[in-house]
């Protein structure tokens, strides 16, 4: 049959003491390892922001690029159509001077 002691246990003390201390332990483990992944967490977050920052800029450099390129490209169409239309000038004046003395011989 089981004895009633009138004196609590020293090991049950010691034990529950114990416990706690690992349980306190244990929430600040948890509390820190937390923390780190958050930091961890905002650190990826804040690098993929620079990144995608950088990929804006590059982009917008290139669209400016490719801007100024199209102007370029704009008036070198216009250059070349004022020369094509001078050149049928020409064209027209040339043939108009070989009709002209075709017509001289024939007569």
């Amino acid at each position: 049959m089981a004895q009633h002691r009138s004196v609590p246990c020293p090991a049950q003390a010691v034990a529950a003491q114990t416990g706690a201390i690992f349980a306190g332990l244990a929430v600040g483990a948890v509390n820190a390892h937390m923390s780190g992944m958050a930091a961890v967490a905002a650190r990826r977050e804040e690098y993929a922001s620079q990144v995608l920052s950088h990929q804006l800029s590059d982009a917008v450099a290139a669209a400016h690029d490719w801007a100024d390129y199209a102007k370029r490209l704009i008036v070198e169409n216009e250059r070349l159509k004022a020369e094509n239309s001078r050149l049928k000038e020409v064209s027209a004046q040339r043939r108009g001077v070989i009709e002209r003395m075709r017509g001289q011989v024939a007569a």
